[in-house]
């Protein structure tokens, strides 16, 4: 395996003099998973000639990781900045998480993560609350009930009704099923760890029914389990595995730090205009921007798109989802370091610091000394937008009063991403809101003039907000395209459920 040069490649100087476009059969917008599928699929299907541009200078998208801390011989850690575990993996012989199977051929370093490894605290220190958790999966099993059968492994998932589900929220869903959670902070914080910890907003803005076909189809469908990238190479290394495939390093199709400011597109061809002046000409473009970036005024289409895009653009829901990390010296680790997940129940606002993980947990990285605490939408845009040491002062005063004030030092290092703020991100993965119909997700997926493609885990009906969703989007759409372009006379663009199964080659 080859790790893709970061050095960004251009077109060379006479084509840019002239402003003629570099002409290409597909231009493939994005180098996260999604779009490094897509273009695997092209050349497996022998499409050959297609560019691949991307804002960063590497490849990977929100599969990101950074150095951070360090150990005692002042090497640092790699900590993941944004998606960080393979959720749902296989049981026996069913389906296979398609992550899980690169994460097993790639020798990807993981271990699985227990959510039931949990002390439960409020601002009096330690106490056990963990009843609230075991109240919350029953009223949760109730309300599958209530809303139709519950997918098993190896079942093609289906709607968990006879109708598109144009529903309420799941706030609503929940109350109706007896479950009022909002008077009792510790009640609060147990559904914010179940629901908002991995839907990234809180379930008064998560679809009733899209939320739990979402969960039945990674974790029933596959398996409960949720493995942890602890690899020093990054979760990515996955993702460069993947385009080694069938990019060589220095590849003078793959385009970084290559920023996208136009798209125009006609019956006739696809134009991408970047903003150092260069541009692309092609007769198909896979756009796997994220939903935030699309939601934003940050690159324009010509002509502008369709109102039944649009419109479906701006009701599908973007999440941020914020890991603040810190380190202290490991001689004075104040925490119960075979535990992984410590619970905070704020008494004055939900979700308020509501969780923190032990990295220095035996089975990660013992010894480390890092915590990893973790807030969502709405209170992710607060933490971002205030000066850091105000968050670190925050993180502290309820470390200080989950721990007792005597046995928290001083943290060494301290960081957070900003996925809201990130001009390539603009927030964490996608949510599915109340009230957006299956029909405007299909106009999500939908190609625009039969040349105008998307994909991304937003474009994933059972999937979104995970990689794998995102990974099938890319390999679904990249096959679609291939055909079109090996079949000029193909309509395959008109098919929204061309979905198939992924494959691993020999």
């Amino acid at each position: 395996m080859f790790l893709l040069s970061v050095t960004a490649l251009i077109h060379d100087t006479e084509i840019r003099a002239s402003r003629v476009c570099q002409r290409t059969k597909v231009v493939v917008l994005g180098a996260g998973i999604a779009g490094i599928a897509a273009a695997q699929a092209l050349s497996q299907n022998e499409v050959e000639d297609f560019i691949i541009i991307e804002y960063n200078a590497e490849i990977g998208g929100r599969c990101r990781h950074t150095s951070f801390g360090g150990d005692r011989n002042g090497d640092p850690y790699t900590v993941e900045l944004g998606a960080n575990w393979v959720q749902g993996t296989v049981t026996d012989d069913g389906p296979e998480n398609p992550i899980w199977t690169l994460a097993k051929k790639h020798d990807l370093r993981t271990h699985a993560s227990d959510s039931s490894s949990l002390l439960t605290y409020d601002p009096t220190g330690q106490l056990d609350y963990v009843d609230k958790l075991t109240e919350f999966d029953a009223y949760y099993s109730k309300l599958e009930n209530q809303n139709g059968r519950i997918s098993t492994q190896g079942e093609s998932q289906q709607p968990l009704n006879l109708h598109d589900m144009e529903d309420a929220d799941l706030r609503s869903a929940l109350s109706e099923a007896g479950y009022n959670p909002e008077k009792d902070p510790q009640a609060r914080t147990a559904e914010w760890y179940k629901m908002d910890y991995e839907y990234a907003q809180p379930p008064e803005l998560s679809s009733r029914s899209r939320t739990l076909a979402s969960h039945n189809s990674t974790f029933r469908h596959f398996s409960p389990t949720s493995h942890f990238s602890l690899d020093p190479r990054g979760f990515n290394t996955i993702i460069h595995s993947l385009a080694s495939t069938y990019l060589n390093p220095s590849d003078p199709r793959l385009h970084l730090s290559t920023i996208v400011r136009n798209i125009a597109y006609s019956p006739s061809d696809i134009t991408v205009h970047n903003t150092d002046g260069s541009c692309i000409t092609a007769s198909h473009a896979v756009t796997t921007f994220s939903l935030g970036v699309l939601k934003s005024s940050l690159i324009t289409f010509s002509p502008p798109l369709p109102d039944w895009k649009a419109s479906s653009i701006t009701k599908m829901s973007m999440g941020t989802y914020t890991k603040i990390f810190m380190q202290f010296p490991p001689d004075e680790i104040f925490w119960n370091t075979s535990t992984e997940f410590f619970l905070y129940a704020s008494t004055h606002m939900r979700g308020y610091y509501p969780l923190f993980q032990s990295l220095s947990h035996e089975d990660f990285l013992p010894g480390s000394g890092i915590l990893v605490a973790t807030v969502t939408s709405p209170f992710s845009s607060i933490v971002e937008s205030q000066p850091l040491e105000t968050t670190k002062g925050q993180v502290m005063d309820v470390l200080k009063e989950m721990f007792g004030v005597e046995n928290v030092p001083e943290p060494t290092a301290f960081m957070l991403p900003k996925w809201g703020e990130m001009e390539w991100a603009k927030g964490s993965f996608s949510n599915w809101p109340p009230g957006f119909t299956i029909s405007e997700h299909d106009d999500l997926r939908r190609a625009v003039g039969g040349r105008l493609w998307w994909a991304g885990e937003h474009t994933s009906r059972e999937r979104y907000g995970y990689l794998h969703g995102a990974f099938d989007e890319g390999r679904n759409v990249g096959t679609r395209v291939a055909r079109c372009v090996n079949d000029p006379e193909s309509r395959d663009y008109l098919d929204v459920d061309g979905d198939e199964e992924y494959r691993e080659e020999p």
